[in-house]
C-alpha cells in the first residue's frame, strides 16, 4: 500500500466522483479507477458502492477515509514541522467558504505576502454532512449557516447589518432609511436562500412577491441593475461590492444583523500553518482574545 494510493483515495472520497477527482489530480480517469481497484483488492473489501455511473462511500469506506485522511494530515504536518526548523513557515490550509467570499481576495493576498510558502486551498464544495469535518481545517460561515463539525470552535470575525438594495432610479433609492414593509408593493429578487428573504419580509408584516431567485452572484447583481426588483442583503460583504447603479438603503425595521465566524474543530490537531492562519485572521479582523 503506497501513500500516493491513499492520497488518491482521499480525493475520490472527497468528491465521490471519479471525473472530478481525476481532474483535480490531473490524471486519467481509467488510471485513477485502476489505482482505487488495486487499493480495494489489497485491503480485501470494497470501499465504494457503485450505482450506474455514480460512486458512494460504503460503511467501510467512510471509516477508512476518516482514519486515512487524518493520518495523511498528520504526516504532512510532521513534514511541515521538520521543514519549519529552517524558520520558513510551510504547509497548506484547507479553507471552506460558506459566507463573506468577497473578503477572500484581500485576505488571500495579505496572507500570501506574509507566508508565501503556506498554500490556502479554497473551496465552497459541501458533501455529506457526517464527513464534512474531514474536508477542511477552517470554515468561514455566517449567522445560523450550517457548520457541521462536531467540537466546533467559533471565532467571531465581524457583525454586519442588512440593507434594502434597489436600483438608483427606484422610487425608494433616495431614502435615508426605510421600514421594510414600504417595499412590499415591489417585486423581490432572492438569492439561493429564498427562505431567509421570506423570513425578513414576514417579520416586517408581509409576504414578498419573489419574481426571480438565483445562486449566481453575477446574475443576482444583473437583475438588480436591470431594475427588475429589490432585495435584502448584508451591507458589508455584499452591499459594498455592488455597482454604482445599485443603492443600499438602511433598514429602520426590522433591524437585521448577522455574524461572520471562522469555525474549526477544536478536537483535531492544529498544524503550525493552521495556527499561523488562525492568528492572522484574528489580526486581520481585529479580533480581541
Amino acid at each position: 500500500m503506497e501513500l500516493l494510493q491513499l492520497r488518491y483515495f482521499c480525493v475520490v472520497a472527497k468528491y465521490q466522483n471519479m471525473t472530478k477527482a481525476a481532474a483535480e489530480l490531473m490524471i486519467s480517469q481509467p488510471s485513477l479507477s485502476k489505482t482505487i481497484s488495486a487499493l480495494e483488492k489489497e485491503i480485501g473489501t470494497p470501499l465504494f458502492e457503485r450505482r450506474n455511473r455514480s460512486i458512494y462511500l460504503n460503511r467501510a469506506g467512510e471509516l477508512f477515509y476518516q482514519r486515512v485522511d487524518q493520518s495523511i494530515k498528520e504526516i504532512d504536518d510532521t513534514i511541515y514541522e521538520i521543514r519549519e526548523l529552517s524558520n520558513e513557515p510551510f504547509g497548506h490550509i484547507r479553507l471552506l467558504i460558506l459566507a463573506a467570499s468577497t473578503y477572500l481576495p484581500d485576505l488571500y493576498i495579505s496572507f500570501h505576502k506574509k507566508y508565501p510558502n503556506i498554500k490556502l486551498l479554497l473551496s465552497n464544495y459541501i458533501r455529506s454532512e457526517h464527513l464534512f469535518m474531514y474536508d477542511c481545517d477552517f470554515c468561514i460561515t455566517a449567522g445560523d449557516s450550517y457548520t457541521p463539525m462536531v467540537g466546533n470552535c467559533l471565532v467571531h470575525l465581524l457583525t454586519e447589518r442588512f440593507v434594502l438594495a434597489v436600483h438608483k432610479d427606484h422610487p425608494l433609492a433616495g431614502r435615508k432609511s426605510i421600514h421594510l414593509k414600504e417595499a412590499a408593493p415591489y417585486p423581490f429578487i432572492a438569492s439561493n436562500r429564498r427562505e431567509d428573504l421570506e423570513y425578513y419580509c414576514l417579520k416586517a408584516g408581509f409576504r414578498p412577491n419573489i419574481i426571480a431567485e438565483c445562486d449566481n452572484g453575477t446574475t443576482y447583481e444583473c437583475l438588480l441593475k436591470s431594475n427588475m426588483g429589490v432585495t435584502v442583503l448584508p451591507e458589508i460583504t455584499l452591499g459594498s461590492i455592488l455597482s454604482d447603479d445599485i443603492v443600499c438603503v438602511p433598514l429602520s425595521f426590522p433591524v437585521l444583523e448577522r455574524t461572520v465566524n471562522l469555525a474549526y474543530d477544536s478536537r483535531r490537531h492544529m498544524s503550525p500553518a493552521c495556527q499561523l492562519f488562525l492568528e492572522f485572521c484574528k489580526e486581520y479582523f481585529h479580533v480581541n482574545g
